[in-house]
């Protein structure tokens, strides 16, 4: 049985670069909006990429995204979401309840929070499961998020407007008895259909207004 244990796990470890090579697979494109997938490393879960072209600043889109009360209105299928605890200026813990869609029972996140700014002036977030605070779910049935990151990238464009080259790149488990194939497809179409919403409401957005300590803007 040992022997069996450490030969699968060495099987493991040699396939793994060749997963991890795996060319994205579009699932669907337009000009300013493309989803993608492909099979991970991690349990053969569904790695999905999701870009967009937006109108907005830095300050606006991490301003937009914290404003967790108005997750639901860009958020597919988001019931609610709070910030259950603040770490420090750039980290925060926050919860996403999602209701129930048939025949699919009610599911929730905790994720842990990070951003930063790199030389170039892009942003990265990293989102990751955190359970460290303890928050009452009900029934809902919790989602194994193994790892999240959003990368902005500022641009200016020919009408000399900010923009962002935004990446969100996300492998999860929505828990359950569910097939594969039908997590899959519920997770592709949830996505783009809130890239969508995020990028009618983002420019609108009244945090375009504001600006954050720290991070820098790509100048006009």
């Amino acid at each position: 049985m040992i022997v069996t244990v450490i030969i699968c796990q060495a099987c493991v470890v040699q396939a793994a670069p060749l997963v991890a090579e795996l060319p994205w697979k579009k699932w669907k494109q337009s000009k300013k909006l493309s989803v993608s997938s492909r099979i991970s490393t991690i349990d053969k879960l569904t790695e999905i990429k999701a870009t967009a072209l937006v109108n907005s600043s830095l300050s606006g889109f991490l301003l937009f995204l914290q404003d967790v009360n108005k997750t639901p209105t860009w958020l597919t299928y988001a019931s609610s979401s709070k910030v259950v605890k603040h770490l420090s200026a750039t980290e925060h813990i926050f919860t996403v309840d999602f209701s129930a869609v048939w025949p699919l029972k009610s599911r929730h996140l905790q994720l842990h929070s990070h951003y930063w700014q790199n030389n170039d002036l892009s942003v990265e977030i990293q989102l990751k499961d955190d359970f460290s605070v303890d928050v009452e779910h009900s029934s809902a049935v919790r989602v194994k998020f193994y790892q999240g990151h959003w990368l902005l990238t500022p641009i200016i464009n020919n009408a000399q407007q900010q923009q962002l080259i935004i990446e969100y790149t996300f492998i999860a488990d929505s828990g359950g008895n569910i097939p594969k194939w039908f997590a899959d497809q519920l997770a592709l179409k949830a996505i783009l259909k809130s890239m969508k919403r995020l990028s009618l409401l983002l420019p609108k957005s009244k945090w375009q207004q504001q600006t954050i300590p720290g991070i820098t803007e790509l100048s006009l």
